[in-house]
């Protein structure tokens, strides 16, 4: 059995080049997996069966390409090509791809959006516009990780089967007493205060100034920690006042065994997403393996997490109330931030264990 696997590999910036080192590790363990960016049609037709991994930048060139051209299994990371197809394609291209994907009627729409494109990283309408409908048509089978994605997979294509394959996450590594305390003391975590943490590749929808604002109103001794890239310098801007009134700390992206110590000093962290792209956030499932309570937006894409193993804060006019009445409790409730940490490393561990989901990926092309 041979595999052809079309994907953004290390060191691509993107947390798909990660999670597809991973997978195509454990694959090689049963199959011959020949993975790369990108393939020509000749190496494609050569393997048995193909997996294009998708995702919603221009980074996924490659197995977009690949998929149109050869059919096989796409397995989406984003429930949306939106902004991809946005930096491929002229207005006249994008304009028609509007309309394969939504009709003639969607003509005036297209163009006012082709206009207002700028926008499209924060507006919630090009969200709402996939343009799933001509890869999906191609695909053999489609492969999701949420309830969310096999919902927009399903409105594209529902002539192929939708399979949703948990993310995979591996457990925390584990770090002694006095390793945390050294991370806490590094930051003037006040004895007894709390250090609130977001990570990740920091763009509008993760939500961060709800965050600042809450936590502007706490009146328990804490410290704001803000780990990894802005995805521009006009988005950290327009924070900056909001981050000097809170003495956030601000770091870049970092190597994986320190991220992994910063997650294990943290005492509650906040990893938002609004207006959703169909993804299931790998940093969730890391900061639920750590066992740390985390924030997240109730939305489908979290609708198969279990029940209080994550706090749910409602997208839209309620979500800066919601989230201050959230960092309140978890802030002075040490049991609570335990039992909630506790429940989300058992239900990740359990439902997204790399073995079980390795099992799942095989079954795919059995």
């Amino acid at each position: 059995m041979r595999l052809a696997f079309v994907s953004p590999m290390p060191p691509s910036p993107t947390g798909v080049a990660e999670y597809s080192e991973c997978i195509v590790r454990e694959l090689r363990r049963f199959e011959s997996v020949d993975a790369a960016e990108s393939m020509s049609e000749s190496r494609l037709e050569e393997c048995d069966a193909r997996l294009y991994q998708l995702g919603n930048n221009r980074l996924h060139d490659g197995a977009y390409d690949a998929a149109l051209r050869i059919p096989g299994i796409v397995e989406l990371h984003d429930a949306t090509v939106h902004h991809l197809l946005l930096g491929r394609l002229d207005r006249a291209g994008y304009v028609d791809e509007f309309i394969y994907n939504y009709g003639e009627w969607s003509r005036v729409l297209a163009g006012q959006m082709w206009e207002r494109r700028s926008m499209a990283p924060s507006e919630e309408i090009y969200f709402a516009h996939p343009l799933l409908r001509r890869v999906l048509e191609k695909a053999e089978k489609i492969v999701v990780h949420n309830p969310g994605a096999a919902w927009r997979a399903r409105e594209a294509n529902a002539d192929v089967e939708t399979v949703l394959v948990p993310h995979y996450v591996e457990p925390a590594p584990g770090f002694s007493p006095e390793e945390i305390a050294a991370v806490r003391r590094r930051f003037r975590v006040p004895e007894g205060g709390i250090l609130i943490s977001s990570f990740g590749y920091h763009r509008p929808p993760k939500r961060l100034q709800s965050m600042l604002r809450a936590a502007e109103e706490l009146d328990t001794p804490h410290r704001i920690l803000i780990v990894g890239d802005f995805v521009s310098p006009t988005y950290e801007a327009s924070l900056e006042g909001l981050m000097e009134n809170t003495e956030t700390i601000r770091l870049p992206h970092v190597p994986d065994e320190e991220l992994a110590r910063l997650v294990a000093a943290t005492d509650v962290c906040v990893n938002l997403r609004w207006p959703t792209a169909g993804e299931t956030s790998g940093f969730v499932m890391k900061l639920m393996a750590a066992g740390k309570p985390v924030l997240v937006t109730d939305c489908e894409e979290n609708a198969d997490l279990a029940e209080n193993s994550v706090f749910k804060i409602e997208p839209g006019i309620n979500e800066p109330d919601m989230v201050r009445e959230a960092l309140r409790v978890l802030t002075v409730r040490p049991e609570l931030r335990q039992a909630m940490g506790d429940l989300a490393r058992q239900h990740v561990l359990r439902e997204h264990s790399l073995e079980r989901i390795i099992g799942q990926y095989r079954a795919l092309w059995s």
